[in-house]
Order: C-alpha cells, then structure tokens, then sequence
C-alpha cells in the first residue's frame, strides 16, 4: 500500500504530522476526518514510513519548473492554514524532491530564523527566483496576503508550465516525422541506389534520365557526407553564437514575428505571457510601474522589451498604458481597447486575464490545427520523395525486361 505524509491540527489547534501507509489518499482523509483533525495536506510519499527512509529519498539535482510550482502551492496552503513560516519551510524540506532547491529553501530559513524578512531571504537567490517572484512575494509581506500572492504565483507558474508544454509536444512530433523522412531518404541515397548502380553496370543499356540523375545524386552524398554533416554542425553552432550575443538576439528576435505562419504564433505567444505576468503582478498588488518593469524583464523577447521599455516610460510621464500601446504594432487593436476599457473602469486585472485568456486559446488553437495539418504533408513528402527515387530504380529493370524479351 502506499504511504501518505499529512499535516493536520488538532482541537486545541496543536499541529500534528505523521506519515501512514494506507489505501488511498481519501481513504487517510475519512479516517483523519472521522479523529476530529482539521487537515492542513497530506501528501504521497514513495517509500518513506520514518525519518530515517525520508532521508534515503532520491533528489534530482537541477531546479524543474514542477519543483517551484509545488514549492509555491505547499507554503501558500500551509501559511493559508496558520503555520508559521519557519515551520512551513522546515516542512518544506522535508518534502522537496530538488538537492539544490532543498540548499536554497534550508538557507532562506536558517535567513528568515536570523531575522531576514522572507522577501530579502529571498533576494539572495535571484538565480533560482525571479524578480517576478521577489516582487510578489514583498507585496504579500508588505499587505499581510503572503499566501494569496503565493497562490497567484503558483497558477501563474502552473499556467505557463502548461503552455510551454504544449509547444514543446506539438513541435517533438512534427520533427520526429522530419527525422523519420530525412532518414528513410538517407537509406535509399547512401545504402540501396548504390547496389542499384552496381547491378546496373554489369547491363549493356542507356540509363533513363531521371535514373541517371538520382544515381549522380547518390554519389554526391555518399562522397561528401561528412562534409555535409560538418557544414550543418558548423552552421548550427555558428547561429547559436551569433544568437548568443545582443544584436544576434534582437535579430532573432525580430525574425521570429516575421517568419510565415510561425510569426503570428510567436506573436501572440509573447502578448499571451506578457498580459498573464503583468495581470498576476497587477492583482498582487504590485504598483503599475514596477509591473511593467518585471514584465519587460521576463518577456523573453527583444522586441516586447523594447515595446514595454516605452510603455513604461509614457506610464511615468502621466500616460495611460493604453495610449502608448496603439502605437506599436506589437500589440492588437484588441488588447490596446481592453486594457484602455481596464485603466477606465479600474479592472486592469481583470482585462489582462481576459487577453492572457483569449491569447492561451487561440494558441492552443493553432497548434492543433499545426500539428493535424503537418502529419499529412509529411507523409505526402515523404512519399513523393521515396516514391521517385523507387521509380528511378525500376525504369532500368523495365527497359531491361522489355530488351530481353524483345531479343
């Protein structure tokens, strides 16, 4: 069976936590339920019945996208449900999967014990946690609602983990057909036309033209395919560094929004994570300014940088975000009239989760229709292709059975 860690409070409100081996996990809630516990969480541990095989659990040593979404939910429900912060975060430790993650939080707490603010404990691991993180996490302090921005971060962090997912899914299949078709064809060039030529050779007949062309092509291949690998490694390595530095990026960058079909997809990817960062940061609490500043920060995109850079300055001049936006046409007329109808009625929040929302959709849209349309023309390709190269080995084998026979 398996084992469950809960965290619950007693009558006297004392804080009680066990690890048990049982059935389910509402099973363990019912019994706990029915003993007059109030559960804070329970949780599936792989093993664990004691300290000693808690200790022996295995950690994987980066920080995933998983680890601070998990890391974000827990604290949030056990600050939600009256633990101290200390405690949560010994909790905490307990519990997280990450080594270096498990480093981090054991040296925020020993911070927060020596009388840091959690925010500035915080601080000192900006290469784990973002500005987005710290910023959030100073206004929950500072309004007394720590749990409450944990929460939006954590759907915040869930949401884009989400999305990013999806992508990566929706362009793995798309490749692995490519690779698939690249590699089949490789066969047919480096493998099979070859012992077509040999055989061809020992008969005294004129090769049809497209044979004749297929067979050069296969020689060409065969002769410099090293070359070739190495000029496409050299080459991809060379974008890569190009990429690396700034004007590479921005050149990258712009290029993405400009590319058929994809462009608009990067495009509104963009504009689906600046309105969710920036409706997170704005309902925390986060002063506008400020928002737009971290939004810019992790935009991720050159050209979204450089559009929010002057939104924010037309903001500090007096302007409405809106006012600077129609300018640029980075952002849809759509979004510039959401977010004005936002700044008028006082719902900025609220507007950009409508434009995150519409944006996550037709995203998730697209990359369907993508993905439904891409296996088919792969396929047509592919067959095409391999089909043509089938058909210029056997036009000799026909001519050669119609001269034998005609002899």
């Amino acid at each position: 069976m398996p084992f469950f860690k809960y965290i619950a409070r007693d009558k006297a409100g004392k804080l009680v936590e066990d690890t048990i081996e049982t059935v389910s996990q509402e099973n363990l809630l019912s019994s706990l339920q029915a003993k007059g516990l109030l559960v804070v969480s329970i949780i599936p541990v792989s093993k664990a019945k004691d300290t000693k095989e808690a200790r022996r659990r295995r950690y994987h040593r980066g920080i995933n996208a998983n680890d601070l979404i998990m890391f974000s939910k827990e604290l949030s429900t056990l600050l939600s449900s009256g633990v101290t912060l200390i405690k949560s975060l010994d909790i905490l430790c307990k519990q997280i999967e990450s080594l270096m993650l498990l480093r981090v939080i054991e040296q925020i707490k020993k911070d927060v014990e020596g009388g840091y603010t959690f925010q500035n404990a915080i601080k000192k691991h900006n290469k784990v946690f973002s500005d987005f993180w710290i910023h959030l996490i100073e206004t929950g302090e500072a309004s007394g609602h720590l749990p409450a921005s944990l929460e939006q971060l954590a759907g915040y962090l869930e949401e884009s983990a989400n999305l990013k997912k999806k992508i990566v899914s929706a362009m793995i299949y798309p490749i692995i057909l490519m690779c698939v078709a690249v590699g089949a064809i490789a066969v047919f060039l480096l493998k099979i036309i070859p012992v077509f030529s040999e055989i061809f050779k020992g008969f005294d007949v004129e090769l049809p033209l497209l044979t004749r062309m297929v067979i050069s092509l296969s020689m060409v291949v065969k002769k410099y395919f090293f070359i070739f690998v190495g000029v496409v490694v050299g080459l991809i390595f060379g974008i890569k560094q190009y990429i690396s530095t700034e004007i590479g990026r921005w050149h990258f960058d712009s290029l993405k929004f400009r590319l058929p079909l994809v462009g608009q997809l990067m495009q509104e990817i963009a504009i689906e994570r600046f309105a969710s960062g920036l409706a997170t940061l704005v309902k925390s609490g986060v002063p506008i300014l400020y928002a737009i500043e971290i939004a810019e920060k992790t935009s991720g995109n050159r050209l979204m940088e450089s559009a929010l850079r002057e939104v924010k300055l037309s903001v500090k001049e007096g302007k409405g975000m809106a006012q600077s936006m129609q300018n640029n046409s980075l952002f849809p007329p759509l979004v510039v009239q959401l977010i004005g109808v936002g700044e008028e009625i006082g719902e900025l929040g609220k507007m950009l989760d409508r434009i995150s929302a519409f944006y996550k959709e037709r995203v998730n849209t697209f990359i369907q229709r993508v993905t439904s349309m891409f296996e088919p023309l792969v396929l047509v390709f592919m067959g095409v292709i391999v089909g043509t190269l089938v058909i210029a080995m056997f036009l000799p084998i026909f001519k050669i059975s119609s001269a034998v026979k005609a002899g």
